[in-house]
């Protein structure tokens, strides 16, 4: 009587389903089924009286491939994201490298410092910059008071401040990914390369720098992620006359009650970003995000 022996490589299959079952559900429900949700109802249409009617249409995704106003706004969206995740990389960077040279004492009071305003509300946060750059803000009151301008200075309700609060949303996000990619940087490495007749940039330049774009490179997508997706701060900072286009998604569906255009607005959304994580995971590659988890 001849037995078949069963390869190991399969003997734990089906526990390790078991195992990864509960995630993948997790997955299914509250990403999949939304995304599917939406993908429908951005074929449905919307009556005269507000009412969605389950009806087979393709009049949303006409109108928005129809009117260039939709690609135009999409495309200002991502310009101020891309903007906006480039200087929180240049002003997050010395931030975090001073914090991972800095000893352990000092180190966790200024992580501690990091984190405290996002303990307040983000509206809040937000809405703190209205006092800082109106016409009767910090900075306008401060120049007049030196004599360098004489009128207030238009410095809200426009792109430049829109942008000052994007900046000061994902800073924190920035400074954590690329200190936690600096704290896998080996000093032994850094400490060699000087051995070897390198000078403290030249070190910094072949060194430091390269091993630590793992976490650079992941806080650039997580922020460009988040900035993209912020509509609080163009509706407070921006005023009427600036629209983004995470604002056209909230103006269809909750002003207008007009969510299927406002579902084909948000899968077009969707799909731009994975388009940009696509090619994200192309240019820099998925596994410098978890490098560090390595």
């Amino acid at each position: 009587m001849s037995t078949t022996a069963i390869p190991r490589d399969r003997r734990f299959e089906w526990p390790a389903w078991l195992l990864l079952a509960p995630a993948l559900a997790c997955v299914a429900m509250f990403i999949v089924m939304p995304l599917v949700t939406v993908g429908v109802y951005s074929f449905w249409q919307r009556s005269p009286i507000g009412i969605v009617e389950q009806v087979f249409t393709l009049d949303n995704w006409r109108e928005f491939f129809g009117d260039s106003f939709y690609a135009l706004i999409l495309w200002r969206s991502i310009r101020l994201s891309l903007l906006a995740m480039l200087t929180a990389a240049l002003l997050g960077y010395p931030v975090a490298y001073t914090l991972s040279r800095m000893g352990d004492r000092w180190r966790a009071a200024l992580i501690l410092l990091l984190f405290l305003p996002s303990w307040i509300s983000f509206v809040v946060r937000t809405m703190s910059w209205l006092h800082v750059l109106g016409p009767t803000g910090l900075v306008n009151m401060s120049l007049q008071r030196m004599g360098l301008i004489f009128e207030p200075l238009p410095l809200l309700y426009n792109d430049f401040a829109i942008y000052i609060g994007l900046v000061h949303y994902v800073i924190t996000y920035m400074i954590l990914n690329i200190y936690i990619g600096l704290q896998s940087v080996d000093r032994n490495v850094v400490d060699a390369a000087r051995t070897l007749g390198a000078s403290d940039w030249q070190a910094f330049l072949a060194v430091t720098l390269p091993l630590s774009l793992p976490g650079l490179s992941a806080g650039c997508l997580l922020c460009f992620i988040l900035a993209s997706g912020s509509y609080i701060t163009p509706m407070l900072l921006g005023g009427p006359g600036n629209i983004y286009f995470p604002n056209l998604i909230y103006e269809a569906m909750v002003p207008q009650l007009d969510w299927p255009f406002g579902a084909a607005l948000a899968l077009v959304f969707i799909l731009v970003l994975v388009a940009v994580l696509l090619v994200y995971a192309r240019i820099v590659g998925l596994s410098h995000l978890t490098k560090r988890a390595a």
